[in-house]
């Protein structure tokens, strides 16, 4: 059962980064992850240094049927290895759904890093989370 759970979780996530993912003339950095329960990513786009303001394209599945819901947010680095945890967006649409958000960002201390971190939720208690950078 295990086996058949990291495969579904693998096959999940792939099918989530190809949603989000551009050709490489468009230049743009995704980063994403799977964890138990939620798959998602991110497509950022114009980010030219780190005080550029970047356009953001968010993917977000529910994998799970255990009635929790899942989220997304965008984490960066400023200048001084500072982190910044933006708010979550939420998906409690159910298993298999999934949902998109268009956003931009930009920090006047910079965005020296940009990833995102997808998480598995009980009301606001966080159950399980992953993190990965472009």
């Amino acid at each position: 059962m295990k086996k058949a759970l990291g495969a579904t979780i693998t096959a999940t996530m792939a099918l989530a980064l190809t949603a989000i993912m551009t050709s490489p003339a468009q230049a743009a950095s995704t980063a994403g992850c799977a964890t138990t329960g939620a798959s998602g990513g991110v497509k950022i786009s114009n980010w030219s240094g780190p005080g550029a303001t970047v356009g953001l394209t968010f993917n977000l599945i529910d994998t799970l049927g255990d009635d929790h819901h899942v989220r997304i947010r965008l984490v960066s680095e400023q200048s001084g290895g500072n982190k910044v945890y933006w708010p979550w967006r939420k998906n409690y649409d159910g298993v298999n759904t999934t949902k998109t958000w268009t956003s931009t960002a930009s920090d006047d201390r910079g965005l020296f890093e940009i990833g995102v971190e997808v998480a598995r939720f009980e009301g606001d208690q966080l159950l399980n989370s992953c993190t990965n950078w472009a």
